[in-house]
């Protein structure tokens, strides 16, 4: 049984680890549904994310589904915390 409960653990961990991250195409659509949300961003942000985007698209193009993921991310992390800024400063 402890045999079980551990493999049942190491899975769900593999599991969760697999999905974290997500595929560019899933990514992308994230990306969007943040840009379509009403908070302030930033000009310099938007560079960054258009720039992200366009980078990580290319690497699509290019089979490269790691290194575009990757890019993608950074662009979420930037939307994410444009988006934590503007929940912040509304709780004030």
């Amino acid at each position: 049984m402890k045999k079980l409960i551990h493999l049942f653990v190491i899975v769900m961990f593999m599991v969760v680890i697999g999905c974290s991250s997500g595929d560019p195409q899933s990514q992308l659509i994230k990306i969007d549904k943040l840009k379509g949300k009403d908070f302030p961003i930033t000009s310099e942000q938007m560079e960054n994310i258009d720039k992200y985007v366009a980078e990580g698209n290319s690497l699509i193009k290019e089979g490269k589904e790691k290194e575009a993921s990757e890019a993608l991310a950074k662009a979420i992390d930037i939307l994410n915390m444009a988006l934590d800024a503007d929940i912040f400063n509304k709780a004030d």
